[in-house]
Order: C-alpha cells, then structure tokens, then sequence
C-alpha cells in the first residue's frame, strides 16, 4: 500500500425492507472488509423486517460504524389515494437524506456502495450529487432496458460498476455502460458457517418428517418464473417414474406479485403439482434461516433457472458438498462445472433435467465425489476474503482516480484485483457503534 495515499472511506446505503440475497452478499462484504484498509460506514433502513438480524450481522463487522436511518417505507398499493399516503410516509427520508450528506462531509467519506434497487440507487445517487461522493453501483442482475429509471440515472452518474458474475457483467457493457468502469466481483460464500463437518442432519427432513434414506432434490429461491420451479416439476413427474420414493422440496419466500391470486405463479405451481398427482412427493417450506442445515439434508440442489446472474444458494450447496443440476444458461456454467462438481443440460429440456437427477440419485458415490470437489472450488474461488481483497482494489482505483480497464477493447470487463492500488496506513478505523439519524 502507497505511503501517503487516502484509505478509502465507504458509506454503504440499504434501503431495504427485508434481507435479500442482495444484502446478504454486502453485509458478507462489511463483514470481511480490512479495516486498515478501508474505513467502514453503513446506514441501513429502520423499516427493515429483519433489521435486528441486519444490525446483528454488522455487528461482526470490525470496527464498522452504524447509522439506522429513516430510509423509506415500500409503495403500497396502484391506487393514486394510495400513493400519495406512501409519499407522505415517506417524508422523513428526505430528512435523513440530508443528515446523512451532512454526516458524509464531516466524515470525508468518498465512496458510496449500492446496489440496482431502486431507493438504494435513488438514494445513494442523490447523496453523491449532494456531496461529491463516488458512486459505486453493485449490480445483482442482468442489466436490461428495462431495469428501471432509477438504476438508470444511477448507472450515468456512477463512477464504477461491480458485477457479480461475467454474464451481468458482459450485460452490462452490451447494454452501454462504460466498459472501462466494470469491474467483475464474484459473491462469497462462508464456508466457515456452511461446513458440512460440523452442521448437523436432520434440520429439513424432521420438518418435513422424512427419513433420511429418501432421496431429496430441493429447489431453494424466490418464486419467480424464471427460477424454473415448473420446468422442474415438469422434470420431476419423469424421476418419480424412475424412483418412486424420490421427494421434492421447493424452498422460498413468494412475493405480493408471486403469490396472490389465482393466476399467481404460486398458483401455477400448485395447479401443476396436482394435475400431475405429485402432491405426495412435492413439499413446501416458505423459508429456513438454517440455510446450511437446508443443504445439508439435500441430496441435489437443482437449479433449472435461466439467466441467472450468479445464484448463491449454488455456492451455499457446493460448500456444503451437494451437488449441482442446472441449466447451462446465466452465470451458472461460470460457477459449476459440468460432470465435476455438478451436472449441466440445456435450458428448458425438462427430460435432460430429469435424466440428470436420476443418474445422481442413482449413484451417492458420485454425488459425494461431486460433493467433494464442489466444496474445494468454493473455497479456492468463491471465499469471503477474496471478494473484499478485490472491491477494496476497486475502492483504491475509485478514490485515485484510476481506470478500471485494460484497454478500450477489452474483451471481457477485468476483474478487481486487476486494478493497481493505493491506500493510507495513517487513517484510524473507528470502533463500531450504532447511531440513529
């Protein structure tokens, strides 16, 4: 590190009002980040549902400092009256957005972390043209036209991008964002936490009161269609035929817009399930925050979603040893690889998905291989500490001034740690406390 170089100061903004794959992943990051390396600041939304588990989690954080903010509440509702009455709740966030740029100045603080959501985007973006602040934007999706007009204004005025996988990466360059300020950051995993040698079985299947001979595929994410739970489904009617005592398990939290009314994808789902008599052999469970547990009763994790941006439940069940059955489609043939530590068939090909399942839960010795070696990737490629070596290379070249590029014909956006950095050793962390703005 640079003598006499700025250590990166970094506000992270989360406006959410739950605690999604999304701010999972940067509070793994708060987590793990140097604090002589970069000084830390987080300001995460009182509104939260989960915001004790938030404030427990950055808590871990060394020497992190913590602002609980009034960060806005979610619309409610398409009528106009409506609308207007979530404005109107929403007006002490205006507040706390000029607290916080205030609080920004006073701690020089010069980069601010968000992610593609749209208060996140909004919000941090109104910061960082009230303050001077940097701008990085953290993109968990595939990058589309049609991704909102806040991520948009938050993407022209941002002054660098991480994506969490070569394909949101290569999307967003084909989708016109400066080639030149994409930096490619994979999402870690724990293996710490997700360690098949100290978690116990049983945690899924005495919920469900099945035996642990059974053979178990589950599915765990939103229930969103392009998650695939239907082409599953679809696949599983072929495995039972196959292996009658087989189960499924479909794992997730379903959305207003996923789970209400009768044309509900919830609903499809369920409407499948029973026009093709798998009610027996299908199970529900809406969540489980024992996600190694989960895992660890799964024989296969099956993923059959298209374009997926990277998926971390994938690297959460590869840690755990289980194996992988996916779509060759998204960020997914980045993060398995096909007949080493999972399997891969083309997307949408309900009978290669089942053929796929059926040969590994005919064969445990393969699975457990599979296991074994999905388990070591994770821990050479996809760790907690090399994420945060890397965003802090990013926040070095972002508070110096560097490019992030290699040239202007790149053929793909370079990774973090391809960046030259600089910090100061001079600048103490401070200790972390909770404030309320």
């Amino acid at each position: 590190m640079a003598r006499g170089a700025p250590k990166p100061r970094v506000l992270f903004v989360n406006t959410r009002s739950a605690l999604g794959a999304d701010v999972a992943v940067h509070l793994t990051l708060i987590e793990h980040l140097d604090p002589d390396a970069v000084a830390v600041y987080v300001a995460t939304n009182r509104h939260s549902a989960d915001l004790d588990a938030t404030v427990r989690w950055i808590r871990k954080a060394p020497q992190a400092r913590l602002m609980v903010c009034d960060l806005g509440q979610e619309l409610q509702g398409s009528h106009p009256v409506a609308k207007v009455l979530g404005l109107a709740r929403n007006l002490p966030a205006l507040v706390s957005l000029l607290r916080l740029a205030r609080f920004i100045r006073r701690e020089r603080i010069t980069i601010l972390h968000t992610t593609d959501r749209p208060r996140d985007a909004a919000f941090s973006t109104l910061l960082g043209k009230l303050t001077g602040a940097a701008v990085v934007l953290h993109l968990h999706v595939k990058w589309t036209a049609h991704i909102g007009r806040a991520a948009h204004w938050a993407a022209r005025n941002a002054r660098a991008f991480i994506g969490i996988s070569r394909f949101t990466c290569d999307s967003m360059a084909q989708g016109g964002l400066p080639a030149d300020r994409i930096a490619m950051v994979y999402n870690a995993t724990d293996t710490g936490r997700f360690n098949p040698a100290v978690v116990p079985r049983g945690a899924l299947r005495s919920r469900l009161g099945i035996d642990e001979h059974v053979p178990l595929v589950g599915l765990v994410g939103r229930f969103t269609v392009w998650k695939g739970h239907l082409e599953l489904v679809q696949a599983f009617l072929r495995v039972r035929e196959q292996i009658p005592q087989a189960r499924l398990v479909l794992v997730g939290r379903a959305t207003a817009e996923d789970g209400d009314g009768e044309d509900s994808y919830v609903q499809r789902i369920r409407r499948l399930i029973n026009e093709l008599s798998l009610t027996d052999s299908v199970d529900w469970v809406e969540w489980m925050a024992n996600t190694p547990g989960l895992m660890k009763d799964l024989d296969i994790l099956a993923m059959p979603s298209w374009e997926e941006p990277f998926g971390l439940v994938v690297t959460e069940a590869m840690a755990m040893e289980r194996p992988v059955v996916g779509y060759v489609s998204g960020a997914l043939p980045e993060i398995v690889t096909n007949g080493v530590d999972g399997l891969l068939v083309p997307p949408r090909d309900t009978e290669a998905l089942a053929m796929a399942l059926v040969s590994l839960l005919r064969d445990p010795a393969r699975r457990a291989a599979m296991g074994t070696l999905g388990r070591q990737r994770v821990l050479a490629d996809f760790g907690p500490r090399r994420q945060a070596d890397e965003v802090t290379t990013l926040y070095r070249a972002v508070t110096q001034g560097h490019g992030l590029h290699r040239g202007a014909h790149a053929p793909a956006p370079v990774t973090a740690n391809e960046v030259s950095f600089l910090s100061d050793p001079n600048t103490q962390a401070r200790s972390l406390r909770t404030e309320t703005l």
